[in-house]
């Protein structure tokens, strides 16, 4: 399913505490807000992602860099969000996700979206009384009308901006916007669009009151986003981390049973056998040596903005990075990855970089060890990887692959 981003206003209500940076590049918990949005979007399969620029497009698109297509609205100083998505009319091609580059929210909003069948619209039943506000009214779970103008007491909670769109839904949705604007109404909002939508065929309101998410148009939303909703974010991960930590050691201890009864079952019809790790050298990088409890362990050093590249052999692979922190660091620091095989779509991953007092190293403080697992058809497969949010100057890296090797 494709998702389209509408990212080219100015923002100007926020100037006086982001001095008129873009909304995109807003920075909540350490990156920017676009990359927020494009991780959520990235966890759950949506894409390919098309971003509508426009105010600082330039910037915008150099932080997106290739976790998504742009296209820009030149008239975005005289035009409004329904010129925006009207031009990538020619882009979407069947279901999408539309959202607002200025939506904060926990990505378990989006995972009732998409679960919900049909065309959907994410609303909050606890917010429907500011007179900004999208107001939504409701008959029977369908969208009977939506606007800013509703009288509060006819609405059933506020449009957070997050739709997805079907076939049909998303075919009305551009015809209606064609009409608009081949009429001279460029400077429309996309909610009047949805509006004549929702009278012509369904949309389903679902329900997401009790997740954390803003609209960030105002100072005071910029606060509640900082202050109150990413934390909720970050602790609904933590606890996924957590429970990984504390399960983790049962998988693994299932796993070595397992492999160690496969190489059993193999040495008693094949013949001796046995698997080792092999460290990968990643070219063009400098080699570093670590010393952890009187053992070296080799180590390549890359600069935060590099991206890396390195063809690896499957059928599995394993990064292990450290992070390499600032003088006398106080505290973890929260760092994410983005890992591509072979061209695809990234994953990203939330890591941890917590000062490793078992390792000594001349050039400073390391993080302790974080290791992604890659599980990859046999064969010769090229990775890409690359720091995309988080204040760490610098990564050591190294690459295992798995071999097997006759004794």
């Amino acid at each position: 399913m494709q998702a389209v981003i509408l990212a080219a206003g100015f923002g100007s209500r926020l100037k006086s505490v982001t001095g008129g940076k873009a909304k995109p590049l807003i920075d909540i918990g350490g990156r920017p807000l676009i990359l927020h949005q494009l991780e959520a979007l990235a966890d759950h399969g949506v894409g390919p992602v098309l971003v509508i620029v426009g105010h600082q497009a330039d910037e915008v698109q150099a932080v997106i860099g290739d976790r998504a297509e742009t296209l820009r609205n030149d008239r975005y100083a005289e035009t409004n969000s329904l010129y925006s998505l009207w031009l990538a009319r020619d882009w979407i091609k069947g279901p999408f996700v539309l959202l607002n580059c200025d939506l904060f929210f926990d990505p378990a909003i989006l995972d009732l979206v998409l679960e919900e069948p049909g065309n959907v619209l994410a609303y909050d039943s606890t917010s429907s009384r500011g007179r900004e506000q999208t107001k939504v009214a409701l008959r029977q779970r369908r969208v009977a009308d939506l606007g800013k103008d509703l009288p509060p007491g006819s609405a059933r909670g506020e449009s957070l901006g997050l739709l997805k769109f079907e076939g049909d839904g998303a075919t009305a949705l551009l015809r209606t916007a064609e009409h608009l604007i081949q009429d001279g109404q460029t400077n429309a909002w996309v909610i009047e669009a949805t509006r004549s939508v929702c009278a012509e065929l369904p949309i389903y309101g679902i329900n997401v009151a009790g997740h954390a998410w803003t609209e960030i148009d105002f100072p005071y939303d910029l606060d509640v986003a900082r202050r109150e909703v990413w934390p909720a974010i970050w602790r609904g991960r933590w606890r996924q981390q957590v429970y990984w930590k504390r399960t983790r050691w049962l998988a693994a201890g299932a796993a070595a049973f397992l492999l160690a009864l496969l190489g059993w079952t193999a040495s008693t019809r094949l013949g001796p056998a046995s698997l080792d790790w092999e460290t990968v050298p990643l070219p063009g990088a400098e080699l570093v040596r670590l010393d952890r409890d009187g053992n070296t362990q080799r180590w390549w050093q890359v600069p935060a903005n590099a991206t890396i590249r390195i063809a690896v052999a499957g059928p599995e692979v394993r990064v292990e990075v450290r992070g390499v922190l600032p003088p006398d660091p106080t505290d973890s620091i929260p760092y994410v990855l983005a890992v591509s095989i072979d061209g695809g779509a990234e994953g990203w991953h939330s890591l941890h970089a917590s000062p490793d007092s078992g390792v000594r190293w001349p050039s400073g403080t390391v993080g302790d060890r974080d290791r992604i697992e890659l599980k990859l058809s046999p064969g010769s497969h090229s990775l890409r990887l690359k720091l995309v949010a988080g204040e760490i100057p610098a990564l050591l890296i190294r690459f295992r692959q798995l071999e097997e090797r006759d004794d």
